[in-house]
């Protein structure tokens, strides 16, 4: 009866054992797919921050490119106008000129 109590003993430390080692192996396992699908994950993130990143770049150069087309717009309005007063001013110039020449009051 002791030699079958030492066997059964033995037998269940070779499982205990056994059982240890698997669980071992499945959390490797487990710790190595979790590794693996963490850096698909921050692959996948880092693309899809890039396609975001490239979408807002581009709304930013469309708004860019409206702004300079409205301050070009803007600065020839102004040039205009000021070329339109700088001409009326010319001839006010001209004829208060040709009055001192002319020696007129």
């Amino acid at each position: 009866m002791a030699k079958e109590t030492m066997q059964a003993v033995s037998e269940t430390e070779k499982q205990a054992q056994q059982l240890v080692r698997t669980a071992k192996e499945n959390g490797e396992q487990i710790i190595s797919e979790a590794a693996s699908q963490s850096s698909r994950l921050i692959a996948d993130a880092v693309k899809e921050a890039r396609k975001r990143a490239d979408v807002l770049r581009g709304v930013a150069r469309a708004d860019a490119e409206k702004l300079r087309a409205a301050a070009v717009a803007d600065t020839e309005k102004e040039t205009a106008a000021l070329r339109e007063r700088a001409d009326s001013r010319r001839l006010e110039a001209s004829q208060a000129i040709l009055k001192i020449v002319l020696g007129q009051p």
